[in-house]
């Protein structure tokens, strides 16, 4: 919930949660506020966790805001149309979307679609978020389809991934809940973060990769 606090005082209509459930519900279960530094600080965390499960953070500095997009789109279905969303239902949206892109990047007109409803919405998402980067419409950054394709599948290398780590049905889903912003759940489509937090970000991705 939104009242809830963790280490500050608490207002009138609040209450306290402890640290383990701010953990475990900290962008998914519990809508918090972007200017938290436990929040903050978890959506960091999780686009880390994205970018290692990615292979490395070239394209997570590269196509931040594409990328973040997508998520968003996501994220956005996930809650108010398919909350049993699984992380191989977003790979197959992914794999279908990208070899969509690559169709058009060649000139052609073809859309690879999924005899599964669930996945053909999320595919649906996914290509409607890519066509106006494509278009360049509504202030997102222009970006052509072969560009679009290579962040598509990016993004079902990341689920493929996560399926092989076995560790849940929507581990993905989960964790890329935690590295898109709420603030950009209600208002316009951004970057996770701006300004001098982006650029914090994006050293911290690359001190991440020098580390290993």
């Amino acid at each position: 919930m939104a009242d809830s606090v963790l280490e500050s005082g608490a207002e009138p209509g609040q209450r306290w949660i402890c640290s383990q459930c701010c953990g475990k519900g900290r962008g998914r279960t519990i809508d918090c506020p972007d200017d938290c530094p436990h929040y903050r600080a978890g959506a960091r965390a999780a686009l880390l966790k994205l970018a290692e499960l990615g292979g490395g953070p070239d394209t997570e500095i590269r196509y931040g805001e594409v990328l973040h997009n997508l998520r968003l789109g996501l994220v956005r279905l996930r809650r108010e149309r398919l909350p049993d969303m699984k992380d191989s239902d977003a790979r197959q949206a992914f794999a279908n979307a990208a070899d969509t892109m690559r169709t058009r990047a060649s000139g052609l007109i073809f859309d690879f679609r999924s005899p599964d409803l669930r996945v053909q919405m999320i595919g649906d998402v996914l290509l409607s978020v890519a066509t106006l980067h494509e278009r360049g419409e509504k202030g997102m950054v222009k970006t052509d389809a072969t560009s679009l394709m290579q962040c598509l599948k990016y993004l079902e290398l990341q689920a493929a991934a996560a399926e092989k780590q076995a560790k849940g049905d929507t581990f993905l889903l989960d964790v890329t809940a935690q590295a898109v912003s709420e603030d950009f759940l209600r208002r316009a489509q951004e970057g996770i973060v701006r300004g001098q937090e982006s650029a914090e970000v994006r050293s911290e991705i690359s001190e991440g990769r020098n580390q290993k």
